[in-house]
């Protein structure tokens, strides 16, 4: 609990197991490891202090964060529905964070499962470069991962605590450059998976 309370930077990856294009999508396996764990160790190499929790509707998402030592966030199933918007993921995980934990983190990292070949490194970056633009000139609430065709991918977003609650579209916002791929068909899931693996080897 201490560490929690020193910790300023809350990672939160919504899983969810009711996808319905790639059936078990979160937890097909990348080198081995569930999708979701891949990422999430992926985030432990982090150069800064990250503390990672898992949201999750499922019992299974639950053993295998027990396996794997994740935190885990059981979310409730209204909002672990086809048409549940992440964001409302990110907001029941920052106010349990909040109220059950007592930890009140000033940055919320919204990371997505499916999405596999995040690098760290592209985070540290972009927390560097936030970090930054939070504290002068025209301070910026919210940051998101764009690929080169300058559509956003989704990949992770960065927000300040304050942010997360806001019912409106940020007008501070800052993008930063990425190239991944969302993975929502088994086409989308072969590709990445032998990209990743041939990185590797």
């Amino acid at each position: 609990m201490n560490i929690l309370k020193k910790a300023k930077i809350a990672v939160i990856i919504p899983v969810r197991m009711g996808s319905k294009r790639l059936p078990n999508k979160n937890i097909l396996p990348i080198m081995n490891k569930p999708m979701f764990v891949f990422v999430a160790n992926n985030v432990k190499t982090s150069k800064y202090k990250l503390n990672i929790f898992i949201s999750s509707e499922s019992k299974k998402i639950k053993d295998i964060c027990k396996k794997n030592s994740l935190n885990f966030i059981k979310r409730p199933k209204r909002l672990s529905l086809d048409y549940s918007e992440k964001q409302e993921a990110i907001v029941h995980a920052t106010k349990y964070l909040r109220e059950k934990l007592k930890y009140n983190p000033k940055i919320i990292i919204s990371l997505q499962a499916n999405s596999p070949e995040f690098n760290s490194k592209d985070l540290d970056q972009a927390l560097k470069f936030f970090n930054t633009k939070m504290h002068v000139g025209k301070p910026i609430k919210e940051l998101i991962s764009v690929n080169p065709d300058n559509i956003q991918n989704g990949a992770f977003r960065i927000l300040t605590n304050k942010a997360v609650f806001q019912k409106t579209l940020s007008t501070k916002m800052g993008i930063f450059f990425t190239n991944y791929l969302d993975i929502h068909t088994k086409k989308d899931y072969q590709k990445a998976k032998k990209k990743i693996e041939n990185k590797k080897n």
